[in-house]
C-alpha cells in the first residue's frame, strides 16, 4: 500500500472510478433489460402484463428476473462506492490523509479537519 498521502488519494480515486463504472454498467444493463420487456409488452403483444410473462425466444433473458436485481445492485454499489473506496484503500495509521495532522482520535477521525 502507498504511504504518501497524494498516492493514497490517487489510488482511492482510481478505485472509486472503477466501482462507479461497474455500478453504472449494472444499472445500464438492468435498465435495458427492463425497458426491453416493457417495449415487448407494449408493441409485441399489446398488453404490458402479458409482455412481462411471455417468453421472447431462445437466448432472451427475462428482464424482470435479471434486470431489476441488476438495477438494485448497481444503484447500491454506486451509492456506497465512496465508503467502499475508503474501506478498500485504507490509509496507514501515520496521521490524517487529508491534512497530514499526526494525531487521530480513537475512531480514526482527524481532530484538526474531521476527516475519517
Amino acid at each position: 500500500m502507498p504511504t504518501d498521502h497524494a498516492k493514497i488519494h490517487r489510488v482511492r480515486a482510481i478505485v472509486l472510478g472503477m466501482l462507479r463504472l461497474v455500478g453504472l454498467s449494472m444499472v445500464t444493463i438492468g435498465l435495458v433489460m427492463v425497458v426491453n420487456r416493457l417495449l415487448f409488452g407494449l408493441w409485441g403483444t399489446g398488453n404490458i402484463a402479458q409482455g412481462w410473462s411471455n417468453w421472447m425466444g431462445i437466448g432472451q433473458w427475462h428482464g424482470i428476473f435479471f434486470g431489476v436485481p441488476l438495477l438494485g445492485a448497481g444503484v447500491t454499489l454506486a451509492l456506497l462506492s465512496g465508503r467502499l473506496s475508503h474501506w478498500i484503500v485504507r490509509a496507514p495509521a501515520m496521521g490524517c490523509a487529508r491534512c497530514g495532522y499526526e494525531t487521530l482520535d480513537d475512531e480514526g477521525r482527524c481532530s484538526e479537519c474531521g476527516y475519517r
